[in-house]
Protein backbone atom coordinates (compact mmCIF):
# COMPACT_ATOMS: atom_id res chain seq x y z
CA UNK A 1 0.00 0.00 0.00
CA UNK A 2 1.05 3.63 1.00
CA UNK A 3 3.61 2.75 3.50
CA UNK A 4 5.40 0.46 0.45
CA UNK A 5 5.69 3.06 -2.20
CA UNK A 6 9.52 4.08 -3.48
CA UNK A 7 8.74 7.41 -2.25
CA UNK A 8 8.15 6.19 1.28
CA UNK A 9 10.21 3.59 1.52
CA UNK A 10 13.46 5.71 -0.06
CA UNK A 11 12.71 8.77 1.64
CA UNK A 12 15.66 9.64 4.13
CA UNK A 13 19.00 9.54 4.25
CA UNK A 14 19.36 9.39 0.79
CA UNK A 15 17.42 8.35 -2.45
CA UNK A 16 19.37 5.46 -3.37
CA UNK A 17 18.91 3.59 0.09
CA UNK A 18 15.97 2.65 1.81
CA UNK A 19 15.00 3.99 5.03
CA UNK A 20 16.30 0.31 6.66
CA UNK A 21 19.67 1.11 5.09
CA UNK A 22 19.92 4.96 6.04
CA UNK A 23 19.24 3.56 9.55
CA UNK A 24 21.83 0.84 8.98
CA UNK A 25 24.77 3.38 7.98
CA UNK A 26 23.87 5.63 10.81
CA UNK A 27 24.71 2.92 13.15
CA UNK A 28 27.71 2.04 11.49
CA UNK A 29 29.41 5.76 11.02
CA UNK A 30 28.97 6.03 14.71
CA UNK A 31 30.23 2.69 15.72
CA UNK A 32 33.44 4.14 13.55
CA UNK A 33 32.86 7.25 15.47
CA UNK A 34 32.86 5.06 19.23
CA UNK A 35 35.79 2.81 17.82
CA UNK A 36 38.24 5.69 16.71
CA UNK A 37 38.19 7.62 19.87
CA UNK A 38 38.66 4.50 21.57
CA UNK A 39 41.80 3.44 20.02
CA UNK A 40 43.07 7.22 19.58
CA UNK A 41 42.76 7.08 23.43
CA UNK A 42 44.17 3.50 23.79
CA UNK A 43 47.16 3.94 22.41
CA UNK A 44 47.48 7.27 24.71
CA UNK A 45 46.73 5.22 27.30
CA UNK A 46 49.00 2.23 26.39
CA UNK A 47 51.99 1.47 28.45
CA UNK A 48 53.15 -2.29 27.93
CA UNK A 49 52.11 -3.96 24.57
CA UNK A 50 51.67 -7.50 26.00
CA UNK A 51 48.98 -5.99 28.15
CA UNK A 52 47.47 -3.29 26.73
CA UNK A 53 47.83 -4.29 23.08
CA UNK A 54 45.08 -6.43 22.24
CA UNK A 55 42.41 -3.64 23.25
CA UNK A 56 44.23 -1.42 20.45
CA UNK A 57 44.57 -3.55 17.97
CA UNK A 58 41.29 -5.16 18.31
CA UNK A 59 39.15 -1.39 18.21
CA UNK A 60 41.73 -0.05 15.61
CA UNK A 61 41.62 -2.96 13.41
CA UNK A 62 37.43 -2.95 13.39
CA UNK A 63 37.16 0.85 13.64
CA UNK A 64 39.77 1.82 10.85
CA UNK A 65 38.19 -1.18 8.11
CA UNK A 66 34.72 0.42 8.72
CA UNK A 67 35.97 3.86 8.36
CA UNK A 68 37.13 2.80 4.81
CA UNK A 69 34.12 0.85 4.14
CA UNK A 70 31.59 3.51 5.02
CA UNK A 71 33.37 6.59 3.13
CA UNK A 72 33.72 4.01 0.08
CA UNK A 73 30.33 2.62 0.26
CA UNK A 74 29.16 6.99 0.03
CA UNK A 75 31.19 6.98 -3.15
CA UNK A 76 30.01 4.08 -4.99
CA UNK A 77 26.95 5.12 -3.92
CA UNK A 78 27.92 8.46 -6.02
CA UNK A 79 29.22 6.41 -8.74
CA UNK A 80 26.74 3.57 -9.07
CA UNK A 81 23.57 4.78 -7.66
CA UNK A 82 23.71 1.87 -4.94
CA UNK A 83 25.08 0.70 -1.93
CA UNK A 84 28.00 -2.54 -2.49
CA UNK A 85 26.08 -5.83 -2.28
CA UNK A 86 27.64 -8.26 -0.18
CA UNK A 87 29.36 -9.74 -2.68
CA UNK A 88 31.27 -6.67 -3.48
CA UNK A 89 31.77 -6.05 0.09
CA UNK A 90 33.72 -9.42 0.54
CA UNK A 91 35.44 -8.85 -2.48
CA UNK A 92 37.31 -5.82 -0.81
CA UNK A 93 37.84 -7.91 1.77
CA UNK A 94 39.24 -7.45 5.74
CA UNK A 95 42.74 -6.13 4.72
CA UNK A 96 42.99 -2.62 6.01
CA UNK A 97 46.71 -1.98 3.66
CA UNK A 98 44.49 -2.89 0.89
CA UNK A 99 41.19 -0.83 1.77
CA UNK A 100 43.66 1.92 2.33
CA UNK A 101 45.27 1.48 -0.91
CA UNK A 102 41.67 1.78 -2.69
CA UNK A 103 40.58 4.67 -0.16
CA UNK A 104 43.46 6.82 -1.41
CA UNK A 105 42.67 5.65 -5.31
CA UNK A 106 38.89 7.01 -4.13
CA UNK A 107 40.30 10.54 -2.68
CA UNK A 108 42.55 11.19 -5.60
CA UNK A 109 39.43 10.05 -8.12
CA UNK A 110 37.27 13.04 -5.84
CA UNK A 111 39.43 15.88 -4.85
CA UNK A 112 38.44 17.87 -8.14
CA UNK A 113 34.66 17.63 -7.03
CA UNK A 114 35.08 19.09 -3.28
CA UNK A 115 33.77 22.48 -2.08
CA UNK A 116 37.20 23.45 -1.59
CA UNK A 117 39.80 21.52 -4.09
CA UNK A 118 43.08 23.40 -2.44
CA UNK A 119 41.86 22.41 1.17
CA UNK A 120 41.02 18.91 0.46
CA UNK A 121 44.25 18.38 -1.66
CA UNK A 122 46.06 19.61 1.63
CA UNK A 123 44.25 16.93 3.65
CA UNK A 124 44.96 14.27 0.81
CA UNK A 125 48.39 15.29 0.55
CA UNK A 126 48.67 14.66 4.68
CA UNK A 127 47.21 11.24 4.40
CA UNK A 128 50.04 10.23 1.71
CA UNK A 129 52.51 11.68 3.79
CA UNK A 130 52.27 10.50 7.04
CA UNK A 131 54.80 7.47 7.35
CA UNK A 132 53.75 6.42 11.01
CA UNK A 133 49.82 5.49 9.54
CA UNK A 134 51.20 2.85 6.88
CA UNK A 135 53.02 1.25 9.66
CA UNK A 136 50.11 1.37 12.74
CA UNK A 137 48.23 0.15 9.60
CA UNK A 138 49.99 -2.67 9.10
CA UNK A 139 49.85 -3.49 12.99
CA UNK A 140 45.84 -3.48 12.52
CA UNK A 141 46.09 -5.58 9.23
CA UNK A 142 48.50 -8.23 10.67
CA UNK A 143 45.68 -8.45 13.84
CA UNK A 144 42.75 -8.62 11.71
CA UNK A 145 43.87 -10.97 9.24
CA UNK A 146 45.13 -13.95 11.60
CA UNK A 147 46.92 -11.92 14.26
CA UNK A 148 44.64 -12.08 16.57
CA UNK A 149 44.64 -15.66 16.51
CA UNK A 150 48.27 -16.27 16.45
CA UNK A 151 49.39 -17.95 19.63
CA UNK A 152 45.97 -19.82 19.04
CA UNK A 153 47.75 -21.15 15.96
CA UNK A 154 50.78 -22.20 17.87
CA UNK A 155 48.95 -24.18 20.40
CA UNK A 156 47.09 -25.87 17.81
CA UNK A 157 49.67 -26.99 15.22
CA UNK A 158 53.01 -26.59 17.64
CA UNK A 159 54.57 -25.08 15.10
CA UNK A 160 56.62 -21.41 14.60
CA UNK A 161 53.71 -18.73 13.65
CA UNK A 162 53.86 -18.06 10.09
CA UNK A 163 54.12 -13.64 10.19
CA UNK A 164 55.43 -11.93 13.28
CA UNK A 165 52.92 -11.72 16.35
CA UNK A 166 50.91 -8.42 15.99
CA UNK A 167 53.04 -7.06 18.81
CA UNK A 168 56.10 -7.08 16.91
CA UNK A 169 54.74 -5.19 14.64
CA UNK A 170 53.70 -2.56 17.00
CA UNK A 171 57.50 -2.40 17.79
CA UNK A 172 58.19 -1.32 14.26
CA UNK A 173 56.24 1.46 14.83
CA UNK A 174 57.69 2.42 18.29
CA UNK A 175 60.99 2.42 16.46
CA UNK A 176 60.31 3.97 13.05
CA UNK A 177 59.06 7.04 15.47
CA UNK A 178 62.13 6.94 17.91
CA UNK A 179 64.79 6.65 14.21
CA UNK A 180 62.88 9.75 12.08
CA UNK A 181 61.90 12.06 15.24
CA UNK A 182 64.82 13.73 16.58
CA UNK A 183 62.50 14.39 20.14
CA UNK A 184 62.59 10.64 20.67
CA UNK A 185 66.46 9.95 19.30
CA UNK A 186 67.56 9.57 22.97
CA UNK A 187 65.86 7.26 25.43
CA UNK A 188 66.46 7.67 29.05
CA UNK A 189 67.32 4.42 29.81
CA UNK A 190 68.13 3.74 33.72
CA UNK A 191 65.61 6.56 34.82
CA UNK A 192 62.15 4.65 35.43
CA UNK A 193 60.16 8.38 35.71
CA UNK A 194 62.07 9.72 32.62
CA UNK A 195 61.33 6.60 30.88
CA UNK A 196 57.68 6.36 31.33
CA UNK A 197 57.43 9.74 30.51
CA UNK A 198 59.02 9.30 26.96
CA UNK A 199 57.02 6.21 26.38
CA UNK A 200 53.96 8.47 27.00
CA UNK A 201 55.28 11.12 25.03
CA UNK A 202 55.88 8.89 22.19
CA UNK A 203 52.39 6.55 22.00
CA UNK A 204 51.16 10.11 22.16
CA UNK A 205 52.64 10.74 19.11
CA UNK A 206 51.08 7.98 17.34
CA UNK A 207 47.43 8.77 19.03
CA UNK A 208 47.93 12.03 17.00
CA UNK A 209 49.03 10.74 13.86
CA UNK A 210 45.65 8.50 13.91
CA UNK A 211 43.30 11.15 15.41
CA UNK A 212 44.68 13.52 12.35
CA UNK A 213 43.97 10.50 9.91
CA UNK A 214 40.71 10.57 10.88
CA UNK A 215 40.30 13.91 11.07
CA UNK A 216 41.14 14.41 7.80
CA UNK A 217 38.62 11.71 6.22
CA UNK A 218 36.09 12.85 7.87
CA UNK A 219 37.16 16.54 6.37
CA UNK A 220 37.10 14.89 3.16
CA UNK A 221 33.65 13.48 3.63
CA UNK A 222 32.76 16.90 4.73
CA UNK A 223 34.02 18.37 1.56
CA UNK A 224 32.01 16.39 -0.70
CA UNK A 225 35.11 13.65 -1.84
CA UNK A 226 32.91 10.89 -1.46
CA UNK A 227 29.91 11.78 -2.84
CA UNK A 228 26.55 13.60 -1.58
CA UNK A 229 26.11 10.90 0.88
CA UNK A 230 29.40 11.59 2.21
CA UNK A 231 28.88 15.18 2.51
CA UNK A 232 26.31 13.87 5.37
CA UNK A 233 28.46 10.75 6.59
CA UNK A 234 31.26 12.66 7.15
CA UNK A 235 30.10 14.69 10.15
CA UNK A 236 29.07 11.26 11.50
CA UNK A 237 31.63 9.73 12.20
CA UNK A 238 33.46 12.10 13.82
CA UNK A 239 32.82 13.23 17.27
CA UNK A 240 31.13 16.46 17.38
CA UNK A 241 32.46 18.89 18.95
CA UNK A 242 36.47 17.06 18.98
CA UNK A 243 39.42 19.65 18.06
CA UNK A 244 41.15 19.67 15.28
CA UNK A 245 44.22 17.66 15.92
CA UNK A 246 47.00 20.35 16.03
CA UNK A 247 49.45 18.38 13.24
CA UNK A 248 46.88 19.48 10.60
CA UNK A 249 46.11 22.92 11.47
CA UNK A 250 47.14 25.47 8.59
Amino acid sequence: MASNSPQRRRAGLHPALSMRQGFALLEESGSVRNLLRATVEAIREMRYVHIDGDSVFTQGSIGVEKAMKVVLGCKAVDDAGAWPTKSELIGWGHDIEKLNARLLEAIDDGIERTTASGYSAQLAAHLKQSTVIPLVFATFARYGRSGRFHHLDILATDQPGELDQPSEYWERVELHVRETRQEFHEVPFGDNAALDDYEKRLRGFVADELDAWWFCVHRLGVQGCFGELGKKIGWEIWEHGRPVPSIVKA
